[in-house]
């Protein structure tokens, strides 16, 4: 009975006409009668205030005094941009911050009617993925078991296909790119998850096409239309490459007020830190060889572009309470450019000549098992699919540079761009890559390389073209061509590694996890018109890879039927595939021999030589 008394009086205070008084931000994460957890670090508790505030100031007074309801008033943000490293927790604080919002709405009687509108008009809360995986995986599955593991909203939720539908006509939905989906909902949250994930340009020249910037203005416009106070537009992404989206909507680096990008801040105090780790911990302090030292920076904001937005950037052990910067120490002695890009949010900015400047997506890409080992013997799963057509192109050498070949085909086919201009897109699957290094003391053999493509077509491979860059490869092409694979001149330039990167950026390819591949495609560089390698670098690899899915995009038929499936294989394939590579040794799983048995190689090395002609 006093609890009632309470909440009408409460209601007649505020204007708000309260069902049950919410509990603060602190009380809700941690008390077992809501969602039970650890405490959060000081700086998640302050990116879930800043992403929750949503009551007027006069019931925020009324529900906690005059000084703290004046404070979390202030805390009302339109727009909040997160730039946070990599496990700093940060779709955990989203998920956090999306279930206490819909907590503060069923707390009121009428939530639409609070904001103005119609008694049974809806609400909704959306989070927008990269494609419709990602938003499953990542955050809609996350959100539903919250909900189911957190006692207050039992019963108070149903859920469906990518939605929650809550008591009060409260929706939350899991969205992706395909951004015409959600036209017309009453979004008062649109959480843009990843947002530098998304492209930064359209590559098909499509004015609809789901870029990073087009998805933001697009849900923008959608909170802001209906609720101008209140709604608000939170941005969270770790930096893929230094100038990336999440980078420009932060500031004030990349403030361009003639392009219409104006980040979320304009002036900032940068505070250098530093750490030293030692790579033998039992070693004394200064010993030669045993440390290194990171550097980076922490960002204190004093001034903001516009009013009601807020902004943070910090590594992710400032963030995540479980995680220390030593966790990091392999990450940083290994790949240190790549890792304070990916933890401490300081992406290098010396490599403007870069021309894969998302590394993320160089290692995201190439996660498969090769098709074929360092000695040419096939794995035991490397099989044909006999209603795929497949495209090979060779880089070839003598004596300096490697000579390569890569197998590619086109998986599938699928969905893009808006409901009005939709078109199909391939799907590439690198299969195999091979390559030679020779020497002056062992030039390179062509037998190897036409006895190679020999076996492939011999394995059942329809090999559509087999292609040739122009060094010396005459001979080797007619030979081919004399056992039906036809063959063709191509010199990889920028135009094919342009359609690369758009395949790779897009997610819509698949390859081998090959380090010498991984390394050369994270060193090559745009020069003048070309892409080339550094001084002591390769490019074989990236040429035969680039060539050989230039083929397969350019040559494999568009399906007939327009109806394929959406974008989201990559995750799946993603997940396949790290599985397969992460399978232990000693996991009892029946593996694939790494190599065949000697005497049986050089017995198909025989048969497959009596049927080539000496070149």
């Amino acid at each position: 009975m006093l609890d009632d008394i309470f909440t009408k009086a409460i209601s007649a205070v505020s204007g708000a006409d309260f069902e049950e008084i919410p509990v603060k931000i602190e009380e809700f994460v941690i008390s077992p009668e809501f969602m039970g957890l650890d405490p959060l670090s000081p700086l998640q508790y302050e990116i879930v205030r800043a992403s929750s505030q949503i009551y007027r100031e006069d019931t925020l007074i009324a529900l906690y005094g005059e000084e703290y309801g004046k404070k979390r008033h202030q805390e009302t943000y339109n727009e909040v941009v997160l730039m946070l490293g990599k496990g700093s927790g940060k779709d955990h604080c989203s998920v956090i911050a999306c279930c206490y919002i819909v907590y503060l709405l069923l707390c009121l009687k009428s939530p639409s009617k609070y904001y103005g509108w119609n008694v049974n008009e809806p609400i909704d809360i959306i989070n927008v993925a990269i494609n419709a995986e990602q938003a499953r995986t990542v955050f809609f599955n996350r959100f539903r078991d919250r909900l189911e593991e957190t006692p207050w909203f039992l019963g108070k939720f149903t859920t469906g296909n990518n939605v929650i539908d809550f008591d009060k006509n409260v929706h939350a939905y899991s969205g992706h790119s395909q951004r015409e989906a959600f036209e017309g909902k009453n979004l008062l949250i649109a959480i843009l998850d990843e947002i530098s994930a998304f492209a930064l340009e359209s590559n098909t020249g499509n004015d609809q096409a789901d870029t990073a910037d087009a998805t933001y203005r697009m849900y923008k416009r959608s909170v802001t239309s209906r609720y101008s106070d209140y709604g608000k537009v939170i941005l969270l992404s770790f930096p893929r490459f230094y100038g990336d989206y999440i980078s420009q909507r932060y500031g004030p680096e990349f403030n361009d007020i003639d392009k219409g990008m104006v980040g979320a801040v304009a002036d900032k105090e940068v505070i250098k830190k530093e750490h030293t780790f030692k790579l033998h911990e039992d070693l004394p302090d200064g010993t030669e060889g045993n440390e290194f030292t990171i550097e980076w920076e922490e960002d204190h904001i004093t001034r903001y572009s516009r009013s009601k937005v807020y902004a943070l950037r910090r590594p992710s052990w400032e963030m995540n309470p479980k995680k220390k910067i030593e966790d990091y120490k392999d990450d940083f002695y290994t790949a240190r450019a790549d890792s304070l890009g990916a933890y401490a949010c300081m992406p290098s900015d010396s490599t403007d000549d870069t021309f894969f400047k998302n590394k993320i997506a160089i290692e995201e890409s190439f996660i498969s098992r090769n098709g074929v080992d360092d000695t040419g013997v096939f794995d035991i799963n490397f099989q044909p699919d006999p209603d795929k057509e497949y495209f090979i192109h060779v880089d070839l050498s003598k004596v300096h540079d490697r000579c390569a070949i890569a197998l590619t085909h086109v998986d599938k086919w699928v969905t893009a761009g808006s409901e009005r201009m939709k078109d199909v897109y391939p799907v590439v699957r690198v299969d195999a890559i091979r390559w030679w290094k020779p020497s002056k003391e062992r030039p390179m053999d062509y037998r190897e390389v036409t006895n190679y493509i020999l076996k492939l077509q011999q394995k059942g491979f329809n090999i559509k073209l087999c292609t040739f860059d122009r060094w010396q490869s005459f001979d080797t092409m007619n030979f081919l061509e004399a056992r039906g694979i036809p063959t063709e001149l191509l010199s990889v330039a920028m135009k094919h590694y342009d359609d690369f990167l758009s395949v790779m950026y897009d997610q819509r390819l698949v390859g081998p996890k090959i380090d010498e591949l991984i390394l050369e495609l994270k060193q090559l560089r745009r020069i003048k018109d070309k892409v080339d390698h550094p001084r002591s670098g390769y490019k074989d690899l990236s040429d035969a890879v680039c060539g050989a899915i230039f083929n397969a995009v350019s040559l494999t038929p568009k399906p007939q039927s327009r109806t394929v499936e959406v974008l989201t294989y990559k995750s799946l394939m993603r997940e396949e595939y790290k599985a397969e590579l992460d399978v232990p040794e000693n996991s009892g799983q029946i593996r694939p021999p790494r190599k065949m048995p000697e005497e049986l190689s050089q017995d198909m090395d025989r048969i497959s030589l009596s049927t080539i002609r000496i070149i």
